[in-house]
């Protein structure tokens, strides 16, 4: 009989973002009653969408001691609740009486796992964590010279900028030999 995974102790995982994203993933395994491997990787190539997983694969992420892409960690997301008979796209805590709901986290199971997903990979305590995506920066002033946005980006008309020693406004001049044959000039 093969043996069952368990939770990495604090000694072999310890506190931090890896280790939050590894007992969300048991909190499925568990809730899915500690399925075998073999049968979760059967069912990651089996189910609607299939994205075929590895168990070996499985193992690694269930131990921690691997963080693989989004559609694999999603794959096994969505096995582990096939096997619970719960909608991944469900909110995550489903009833008022469980001790773990929170009336302000409407997060699903599978947003919250991709947040941990995405902290994990940034290395963020979940504290850290923006809680909704960051505003995009306001414009800050233009690097580029005022001649070059004038005439509409790089590929414009304006004269070339002052600091480009290879630049030039009118066609190349013919390199002076003298002596050695070699030229100056870029060779492009």
């Amino acid at each position: 009989m093969p043996r069952m995974l368990r939770m990495p102790g604090k000694d072999v995982l310890p506190p931090g973002p890896k280790r939050e994203l590894v007992a969300e993933l048991y909190v499925h395994y568990r809730e899915a009653a500690r399925p075998p491997l073999p049968q979760i990787a059967t069912l990651t190539g089996t189910m609607p969408n299939p994205h075929k997983v590895s168990r070996e694969t499985i193992r690694r992420l269930l131990t921690g001691t691997t963080t693989s892409q989004w559609a694999v960690v999603d794959a096994l997301l969505r096995a582990l609740c096939h096997l619970q008979d719960r909608d991944p796209d469900g909110r995550r805590w489903l009833e008022p009486d469980d001790n773990r709901w929170d009336e302000n986290d409407p997060a699903t199971c599978r947003e919250h796992l991709r947040r941990l997903w995405n902290n994990d990979i940034d290395g963020l305590e979940p504290d850290e964590a923006p809680a909704t995506p960051p505003a995009a920066p306001a414009q800050a002033a233009s690097a580029v010279p005022p001649a070059r946005q004038a005439s509409g980006g790089w590929g414009g008309t304006a004269s070339p900028p002052t600091d480009n020693p290879w630049a030039t406004s009118s066609p190349p001049k013919p390199a002076v030999q003298t002596g050695g044959g070699y030229s100056d000039e870029p060779p492009f």
